[in-house]
């Protein structure tokens, strides 16, 4: 296949970064890419984003985009893109940085080369249930450490979104801690305009939400055992009828309060967030958590399992409540029922010793700076 032309810098001979994002079209991954291209906008190197689908998107005088479908279409086409393809047009475009945002670290010719973590699969230990609910998932999860690994020494930085993930990606990519970089995602703007409340009223009790995609770790399971009470209603944000973990979601919210309203624009996830009394958040398996920090961006309360990414994230936040197991969870939800403090132990966040930076232009910055090093 021949490699796409650049699209039309308005000054070609600005340094050239590409960010390759094909797989992403839907959840928190891609609002990351949205981050990451409105940082680029912003910036005085020409940024070129391998994407999924180019209406998505709005080219500027320094950012362009390239359409890459197919390499959705299976997970071979994916590994050949990122193989293969990548490593040709990496050969004619001649970039500056290589940035991937999707965890694999492709064979590419480039000055300095970086892998934004963001899969947590790798760290999943998955169960009989799981392989049950989500063959495909599972299946994944078994390979996906591989993927991670291959070629990861290429990498002059490894980016993670916290640090428990970024200490595990170091180990599994046998890269050492002074390439590793904590980088958290920007922070949320707020609903904004034009986003709408899913949370249906008339209110009855305490309305709690949970943001997530349909995804067998994402343990809708949990919330629907927080929420087992006359008077506490729950929002999904998926329809429960769109995979085999969705119905089986559906099948067990039996009598409870459970409201299934389908995917939501970013937007209107936001304004959904804004609206409940508590946010929810008892996935099994993140790398991060975005939904966890853009609550806490809204100022809304939140009702949180003890695990490595909501304690690191979480645990400064007053708002936040944690609980270590559900008849626990469900005692704290009945107290903020009724008005009252749940009164339970605070976890302590880690100790932190690696590089840190925030949202993406400093991360652009941190890459053009090692590219002006290794000149």
């Amino acid at each position: 296949m021949r490699p796409p032309d650049l699209p039309a810098f308005e000054d070609p001979a600005r340094p050239l970064v590409v960010t390759s994002a094909v797989a992403f079209v839907e959840g928190g991954p891609l609002t990351i890419v949205r981050q990451a291209v409105a940082a680029a906008h912003d910036r005085h190197e020409n940024h070129l984003f391998l994407v999924a689908d180019v209406t998505e998107w709005e080219p500027s005088p320094n950012v362009g985009f390239v359409e890459v479908p197919w390499a959705r279409r299976s997970y071979a086409r994916r590994l050949w893109a990122e193989y293969i393809s990548f490593r040709r047009w990496s050969a004619r475009w001649r970039p500056t940085v290589w940035l991937s945002l999707h965890d694999t670290t492709p064979p590419v010719h480039a000055r300095v080369q970086a892998v934004y973590c963001q899969n947590p699969l790798p760290a999943w230990r998955p169960t009989l249930t799981d392989l049950r609910l989500h063959p495909k998932e599972v299946l994944r999860s078994l390979v996906y450490g591989q993927v991670y690994r291959a070629f990861a020494r290429r990498n002059d930085i490894v980016f993670a979104q916290l640090e428990w993930f970024a200490r595990f990606v170091g180990r599994l990519m046998r890269v050492p801690a002074s390439r590793l970089v904590v980088a958290e995602p920007d922070a949320s703007e707020g609903p904004g305009e034009g986003g709408t409340s899913a949370i249906v009223p008339p209110r009855r009790g305490l309305e709690c939400v949970y943001v997530a995609l349909p995804r067998v770790f994402k343990h809708a399971e949990e919330a629907l055992a927080l929420c087992d009470a006359t008077d506490v209603g729950l929002t999904l944000t998926f329809a429960g009828t769109e995979n085999a973990y969705a119905r089986h979601v559906r099948s067990l919210s039996g009598a409870r309060d459970v409201r299934f309203v389908g995917a939501l624009s970013h937007a209107d996830a936001l304004a959904t967030t804004a609206d409940a009394d508590v946010v929810l958040f008892p996935s099994r398996l993140e790398t991060y958590g975005l939904p966890i920090r853009e609550a806490i961006d809204l100022g809304a309360t939140l009702l949180l399992p003890v695990r490595p990414w909501t304690v690191e994230i979480a645990a400064a936040y007053e708002g936040a409540h944690f609980y270590r197991d559900v008849d626990e969870g469900r005692a704290m939800l009945a107290a903020l029922a009724a008005g009252r403090a749940p009164e339970a132990p605070r976890p302590a966040a880690p100790p932190s010793d690696l590089r840190r930076v925030e949202g993406f232009a400093a991360i652009y910055d941190l890459l053009a700076a090692e590219a002006a090093s290794s000149s």
